[in-house]
């Protein structure tokens, strides 16, 4: 079976959950001697961290093209070399106009469906909308991904859609207490609340991470999302500052579980996501969760976090400050443990793989 991956999200950032996934496919892909596999590199691909980690040296053919930058993106590919039937499989919404190709969507989220506004929505919807329908297969990250799907595209409805989980990495694991003595990290252990991920858009609830934890006291680590704004910093200056609080950017994985796995708790208050990878993440070194029970996370998490109703800083500082129980905090991390189980790249790919033969099967009548 010939394999042809599009790594057009290397070009659009330099981190991010979309970037975790893709990356972890690839690894498994690109050593896996069952594919005849093709991969497609933009010429203006961004610093992306993940993709710098990763070599195809000898591990397939490459196909380089050079989109016209910021509109390359909305266009679909020609591939007029690669004739023989292929899975085509993006990592951002383009699709392959070769009739001999079968085109793979794996859909993430619908936050721009639902935060946003304008043209910015009208241009990301369009080219998500068109990618779907036009695909043979249909990958989401959660059911309330494919919830959204049918609700925001219900024409899609007769497509083959499979939800297959994302995975958490083996970097993520718990580590010795020596570890944190040889760290930076300036708070002392299990003393500080950590947050990961953006914090510019509204609905990650930034401010609430940090208002929450200036109401436990409790020192806040925030990891990624770019250089701080001025507002940024009046914030928290004016809410953490004689508390303190340390920003961690473009850090790679292993400095990330170290940051994990010594902290009082993932802080979590996003009110939408379409899987949430650092729940997950924490869980598999130990870290408790807090977060906001919306969207997946209750069907991620399950009984295993410390779930909130209310998305109000003082509700997730109650919530915070449940985990001073010590029996109450193990029981809570050893629920994580268990639950992250359910979720590995290694079972990622295979589904991936699965689905792909399934689609394939189905699209030639193969016996």
């Amino acid at each position: 079976m010939n394999v042809i991956l599009d790594n057009v999200i290397f070009s659009l950032q330099q981190s991010g959950g979309i970037s975790v996934y893709w990356y972890h496919l690839l690894n498994q892909l690109k050593d896996n001697k069952s594919f005849e596999l093709s991969y497609i590199e933009e010429g203006n691909r961004s610093k992306n961290i993940f993709d710098n980690k990763i070599s195809f040296e000898g591990k397939g053919t490459l196909i380089e093209t050079n989109s016209i930058p910021v509109f390359g993106r909305y266009l679909n590919l020609q591939l007029p070399n690669l004739n023989e039937e292929s899975i085509f499989h993006s990592s951002y919404y383009r699709v392959s106009k070769n009739p001999n190709h079968l085109n793979i969507t794996t859909i993430h989220d619908f936050t721009y469906e639902n935060f946003s506004s304008g043209l910015k929505r009208l241009v990301h919807s369009y080219q998500k909308k068109k990618a779907i329908l036009k695909s043979d297969g249909i990958i989401c990250i959660s059911e309330n991904t494919k919830n959204d799907l049918l609700k925001f595209i219900p024409e899609a409805a007769d497509k083959n859609i499979k939800v297959i989980y994302n995975g958490v990495g083996q970097t993520f694991r718990k580590l010795p207490t020596e570890v944190f003595n040889e760290s930076d990290i300036p708070f002392p252990c299990y003393c500080y609340t950590i947050y990961v991920g953006d914090r510019s858009s509204s609905y990650k609830n930034f401010k609430r991470a940090v208002k929450a934890s200036r109401i436990v006291n409790r020192p806040l680590i925030f990891v990624g999302g770019g250089e701080l704004t001025v507002k940024e910093e009046a914030l928290l200056n004016r809410e953490l500052k004689s508390i303190g609080y340390r920003h961690y950017n473009n850090i790679d994985t292993e400095q990330l579980n170290i940051l994990y796995n010594f902290a009082f708790c993932l802080l979590y208050p996003s009110i939408y996501e379409g899987f949430g990878i650092p729940p997950v993440e924490a869980q598999k070194t130990g870290c408790p969760v807090v977060a906001y029970s919306a969207s997946s996370i209750p069907e991620v998490l399950g009984e295993s976090g410390v779930l909130v109703e209310d998305d109000s800083a003082k509700a997730f500082a109650k919530a915070m400050q449940l985990l001073n129980n010590d029996f109450f905090r193990k029981d809570i991390i050893t629920k994580g443990k268990e639950n992250v189980k359910r979720y590995s790249w290694q079972r990622t790919f295979d589904e991936t793989i699965a689905f792909y033969q399934e689609v394939r099967k189905k699209k030639y009548a193969i016996l």
